[in-house]
């Protein structure tokens, strides 16, 4: 489903985190602000 998602936002690239829960922000913090600063980052 989030993949799907992803598509239909036209999304430049997904990132599967393996065994993180669902509240990805409490379980992978570190993880998640990589993403999001490699993805400010591309369109900045």
């Amino acid at each position: 489903m989030h993949r799907e998602m992803a598509a239909r936002a036209g999304a430049r690239d997904t990132v599967e985190l393996a065994g993180a829960s669902h509240a990805l922000t409490v379980s992978r913090p570190a993880e998640v602000a990589e993403v999001i600063l490699k993805a400010a980052a591309a369109v900045a």
